[in-house]
């Protein structure tokens, strides 16, 4: 059964890092390497020995790691050695602390399948409402790999934590989102791979990260400044979307490589639905390569509000970029133009599209909302410029000296 928690498309992802493919900084875009399938294969039997083998896993539980974090003082890194825990329930963190694992490849916090069907609950949830910088670096969060469990579990849950980093870490197997962020949350996951999270059980949700932002809608979106959440140097595997958001979110989605989407659009934006007060506010979407999907219909899928894509390269997509009204809008808020959150004030330039129409396609439901020109323009957004690249809360960790984890 453990073996299963470490599927094939880890050989794909490792392979790829390991060669350095998209985790150095990218100032154009990467081109996969297809020569180190045996040190892949090396990492993704190094994991399945270590969950197989009763020697070795489990080697502590949820309450061995949460002894640690309550353990430490304000100042103190926490340092989970080199081991299996297996995870039975949620470990909180308060905002400010530094948790270090021994590397992808050696510390490894997981779900048994025997036991956790259907649980909800995220491995790590950090918490807080300060300013206080907070990392999660060089873990492996595995969640159930059964396809048919319908959990709805996250790896890594940041809720009003406004200064975190999550790094060199790996994240497979998780219902609803791999990191999920929410509320006030500002900061950066960076260098860290999400392979496989989505599962048939649920057929639906399946994102690598989601960004959910306080249903606030601020005049001033901040675009090309800190307050975002800034997603940057991953690669995503077989995710139903990469990343999505609503709630009034803000991201960034920076020099990432995303293959195998499933099901939906390999990057989305929700709008104004799904049980939430706004939709997305702004996305900066650029510097990444889309390409090699298993869902070829929508490449980049943006359903609600402003901002920019560019500099990206998108392959095999029957609509590379796809401009939508939101399904899940209500019909009395999207009666009449313009509905509410649609899009609005997107900029669209220089993507390198291969294998379907350089120009951005309407959804059939949007004509007459969605209009060039007026909704959203095919040229660079006067005055815009990106943040600072990279990330300025990325470097100085344990893990940052290598050309690629783990």
């Amino acid at each position: 059964m453990r073996k299963n928690l470490v599927s094939t498309a880890v050989l794909l992802a490792c392979s790829l890092l390991l060669a350095g493919c998209s985790l150095q900084p990218m100032t154009s875009n990467p081109t996969p390497a297809t020569t180190s399938t045996d040190r892949g294969r090396d990492l993704q039997e190094k994991l399945a020995a270590k969950l197989d083998d009763a020697t070795q896993c489990p080697s502590g539980t949820s309450a061995d790691v949460q002894a640690l974090i309550k353990a430490a003082g304000p100042d103190v890194v926490i340092h989970i050695p080199a081991g299996c825990y297996e995870i039975t329930g949620s470990i909180g963190i308060p905002e400010g602390k530094r948790v270090f694992g021994a590397g992808m490849d050696k510390t490894i916090l997981y779900r048994d399948p025997d036991r956790s069907r259907d649980q909800d609950q995220p491995i790590f949830w950090v918490f807080g409402r300060g300013e206080s910088e907070t990392q999660v670096s060089g873990i492996a969060f595995l969640g159930v790999r059964d396809t048919n469990d319908k959990g709805e579990d996250y790896g890594v849950v940041l809720s009003n934590s406004r200064n975190f980093r999550v790094d060199h870490c790996y994240f497979e197997g998780f219902g609803w989102a791999g990191v999920r962020t929410e509320g006030t949350s500002r900061g950066v996951i960076d260098h860290s791979i999400f392979v496989d999270n989505f599962k048939k059980g649920i057929d639906n949700l399946g994102y690598g990260v989601v960004v959910y932002g306080a249903n606030q809608w601020p005049d001033d979106p901040g675009a090309g400044t800190a307050e975002a959440v800034f997603v940057e140097d991953c690669v995503f595997v077989g995710s139903r979307h990469a990343i999505a958001s609503s709630g009034g979110a803000h991201y960034v989605f920076r020099h990432n490589l995303v293959q195998r989407n499933v099901i939906a659009c390999s990057v989305d934006a929700h709008g104004l639905g799904y049980g939430w007060s706004r939709g997305t506010r702004y996305v900066e979407i650029y510097g990444n390569t889309v390409k090699d999907p298993v869902y070829k219909e929508c490449g980049i899928g943006i359903r609600g509000g402003e901002g920019v894509i560019f500099g990206n390269t998108i392959q095999g997509f029957t609509k590379p970029i796809l401009l939508i009204l939101e399904w899940g809008t209500p019909d009395r808020q999207k009666s009449s133009y313009p509905a509410i959150d649609q899009i609005h004030d997107l900029w669209i330039w220089d993507n390198g599209i291969q294998g379907g129409p350089s120009a951005p396609q309407i959804d059939q439901d949007a004509k007459g909302f969605i209009r060039q020109g007026r909704d959203y323009f095919t040229q660079p957004k006067p005055g815009y410029g990106p943040y600072l690249y990279p990330h300025p809360l990325v470097g100085g960790g344990p893990f940052d000296t290598r050309a690629a984890p783990p």
